[in-house]
């Protein structure tokens, strides 16, 4: 039986900050070329055309996948959490099937239908996008995009999108891409996932909230008439220490300076600063509960020491269940 999947976030929010944008490049691509080698099954790139000064800008993250494609031959390439609603969902089609061909197979999405935070309303209105639509917008663009990556030409009738005799080329390597969706504790999101989902994505602060949140999932899956054991990816922070003090105070100082925010605003992030040994129990009560990955966001700028023990000491004592519907 295959392993608990590791995957990595690759920062971009640097890239916009003056005093670190001409050395970020190059350790940017180092960074995705290390953790190729290192093993991880996938990397990731954060979303969002995001207003700059609210200091949380990144860059295109299309346009980084692409280059990351180029850079690496095996690995895995992703966007989480892509605002699918903010796009026009025929071009992002088209684009997300020219970076599956350019990679040879490799792309995969996280989709969700707004990032949680207070100008977000603005950020829609900025991309021409009613805000009250983000949803039903994000679901139609699911259902579309499939059909355009499998249908040489497409005719569709929805709420907000309508096409006729419409297709895209070239197609994905499979005539798919995988999307996940992404999904706290809002039970329209959960449904979306049952419904919708190729898989899970979800930052849980602890393993009996990521449980509850995929039994639900389970049942309205069961509810839609549908037996589904979805895979579930945790999107986490980690900082990785061998004494478990240092661990979390390096951590919470690290995660403060990065995020520009104090520790009591940065609880969504899921974080594991610890030891390997208490890290590790911590993912095995995921994966009890369903967990099949880890996205792994690190806060230290010592990315291959923290590599090195995630993979070398952490997911090693990690053992995949089959969870029994």
């Amino acid at each position: 039986m295959a392993g608990v999947e590791f995957g990595l976030l690759l920062h971009t929010r640097h890239w916009v900050r003056n005093d670190r944008a001409p050395a970020g490049l190059e350790e940017f691509w180092r960074a995705a070329e290390d953790a190729e080698a290192a093993g991880f099954d996938h990397l990731w790139i954060g979303d969002s055309p995001r207003i700059a000064r609210m200091d949380r800008a990144h860059a295109d993250c299309l346009t980084v996948m692409a280059a990351l494609a180029a850079k690496t031959r095996k690995i895995k390439i992703g966007a989480v959490p892509l605002i699918a609603g903010l796009r026009n969902p025929v071009l992002l089609a088209h684009s997300l099937a020219t970076l599956d061909v350019i990679s040879s197979g490799r792309i995969i999405i996280g989709v969700s239908a707004a990032p949680q935070y207070k100008f977000a309303e603005q950020e829609f209105e900025a991309c021409g996008v009613p805000f009250e639509q983000r949803a039903g917008r994000l679901d139609e663009a699911i259902q579309l995009m499939r059909r355009l990556w499998a249908e040489e030409s497409v005719s569709f009738q929805g709420k907000y999108l309508r096409l006729n005799g419409i297709g895209v080329q070239p197609m994905p390597v499979t005539k798919s891409i995988p999307i996940w969706c992404a999904a706290g504790d809002n039970e329209n999101a959960l449904k979306r996932v049952a419904r919708l989902g190729d898989g899970w994505f979800t930052v849980a602060q602890t393993p009996q909230i990521f449980a509850a949140r995929r039994t639900k999932i389970e049942r309205f899956a069961r509810e839609l008439g549908q037996k589904r054991n979805l895979p579930s990816m945790l999107f986490a922070t980690f900082h990785l220490h061998p004494v478990k003090d240092k661990a979390e105070e390096e951590g919470w100082n690290l995660a403060e300076s990065y995020f520009r925010q104090p520790p009591a605003q940065l609880k969504h992030l899921s974080p594991f600063f610890g030891t390997p040994e208490e890290c590790a129990e911590k993912l095995q009560r995921y994966v009890a509960a369903g967990m099949t990955g880890v996205v792994a966001r690190f806060v230290a700028p010592d990315i291959e020491v923290q590599t090195r023990l995630l993979l070398n000491e952490v997911k090693p004592r990690l053992k995949l269940q089959t969870k029994q519907n």
